[in-house]
């Protein structure tokens, strides 16, 4: 986020922040223009609405998600550098990141539990639920729900294998048609009430970037807790003629980041979600989608082209395209892959024998942690703290298995034992060396020669 190095607890982060929460407010910590709440436990009475709840404008700031794609040589083989590494090309994929206040994130939460339960009473009744895989509480993560597509593949032997890819997802969204399917699944003409109030809102928005306030107000402001002082706000942010208010004024995108995005996004999808089931099952296969990949299993011998341009016009239907770079497809005989490359699918790819995180997810966890140690010692350097002086103690914690809270390492070891995959272990196995040759690196590059042996 502008105005910080790295990550830290009063940051909002859109890879850990959950969309779909309990009722029960958890605690935010991030900084936004009011305070954080002190009374976790918020009630809501959603049966009348006196006066519609008052929303401050979302923060935003641009996630830039990183991808790494391992270069070739001409004779097909992977390139490597002078010491044996993998050459990568690093591709930027901006995802604007839109986040609520403490008290709006508190509301809105309180009021996806409500709607919510109406969502997984519709799931029931249509039994789609094993279907739609996620923002959905005690469905287990991504590595589970890898883990049983791969298990289904063994257990059907002869297949053919879809993994799909819904394009700018999120930012599509048609707000009519989201409208109408919230609508129906409250059995209602129209939205009203706390319903009305929430969708204008998320549909709506309006925000503020993190970037203009630090142009405006300067990266090392005093706002006693929050993002900026009520003061500044009430004068600078929408008090001035020209505001740094933006307004959201297309009919179709939601912000990623509030606590009913995924809701909203998995109601958005409810028909086509239901098509898909019907027309998968009468082909003798089976379907499940997380958030915006979609899945599709088939008898062996289902011819790709067909397939995938069925599934584009259902996802036209709804405003939505598909990541065609994105489809991936495989065959299997006996459960053994028939097809020249592994199935990818939520991170992970599978040969029938052997399930491994993907190389492009190593890649861009080395990434990380090379930005995040060269941001460290620059950060160090600029306040004369000499190189032999700079202490791994806090980037081991975030890049190895040293650390004690979620990092990439503790995810790839909870894969490696959810999946029964050894091998998962032994890609990170060199983990530390890893690390230890990118803080030597950026010691070079950010002291000039001088390598810290602290």
């Amino acid at each position: 986020m502008p105005g910080f190095y790295l990550s830290s607890e009063d940051e909002f982060d859109p890879s850990t922040e959950d969309f779909i929460l309990p009722v029960l407010s958890k605690e935010r910590r991030y900084k936004h223009f009011d305070l954080p709440l002190t009374d976790r436990e918020q009630v809501f009475d959603f049966s009348q609405e006196r006066e519609p709840h008052r929303f401050l404008p979302l923060l935003g700031f641009i996630d830039q998600a990183r991808r790494y794609i391992r270069v070739k040589n001409e004779d097909g083989t992977w390139k490597r550098d002078a010491d044996g590494n993998f050459v990568r090309e690093e591709k930027l994929k901006p995802r604007p990141i839109r986040f609520a206040s403490h008290s709006d994130a508190a509301y809105i939460q309180a009021y996806a539990g409500q709607l919510n339960a109406f969502y997984e009473k519709a799931l029931a009744e249509d039994e789609t639920s094993r279907s739609v895989l996620a923002y959905r509480r005690g469905g287990g993560t991504n590595i589970h729900h890898a883990k049983s597509l791969f298990d289904e593949i063994r257990a059907r032997g002869d297949c053919t294998v879809f993994a799909m890819d819904i394009s700018g997802f999120f930012d599509c969204l048609d707000h009519t048609l989201l409208r109408d399917e919230i609508a129906g699944l409250l059995g209602a003409t129209r939205l009203e009430g706390h319903h009305g109030t929430v969708w204008k809102n998320v549909t709506r928005y309006s925000w503020v970037e993190t970037e203009d306030l630090d142009k405006l107000l300067g990266r090392n402001r005093n706002g006693h807790g929050r993002v900026c002082s009520p003061a500044d706000f009430a004068e600078h942010v929408r008090g001035r003629k020209d505001g740094l208010v933006r307004t959201h004024s297309q009919t179709f995108g939601i912000p990623q980041g509030t606590p009913i995005s995924g809701l909203y996004a998995n109601i958005y999808l409810r028909t086509f979600d239901r098509e898909m089931i019907a027309w998968v099952s009468n082909l003798g296969g089976s379907y499940r989608r997380y958030s915006d990949d979609i899945a599709v299993i088939l008898p062996l011998g289902a011819k790709v082209r067909h397939v995938v341009a069925v599934v584009e016009k259902m996802l036209a239907d709804f405003g939505l395209a598909m990541s065609v770079d994105k489809t991936d497809t495989a065959d299997f005989k006996g459960g053994l892959l028939a097809s020249s490359t592994p199935i990818q699918y939520l991170g992970f790819t599978f040969d029938g024998q052997k399930t491994l995180i993907r190389a492009s997810s190593i890649d861009a966890y080395r990434g990380k942690m090379r930005r995040g140690i060269h941001a460290k010692l620059i950060a160090a350097k600029s306040k004369e703290i000499p190189s032999a002086e700079v202490f791994k103690r806090e980037s081991l914690a975030r890049y190895t298995h040293l650390g004690k809270r979620r990092n990439f390492l503790r995810y790839a070891y909870k894969a490696a034992d959810v999946m029964g995959s050894p091998e998962i272990r032994g890609q990170v196995s060199r983990h530390v060396t890893w690390f230890n040759r990118a803080w030597d690196r950026e010691v070079s590059r950010v002291y000039g020669g001088l390598v810290a042996t602290s």
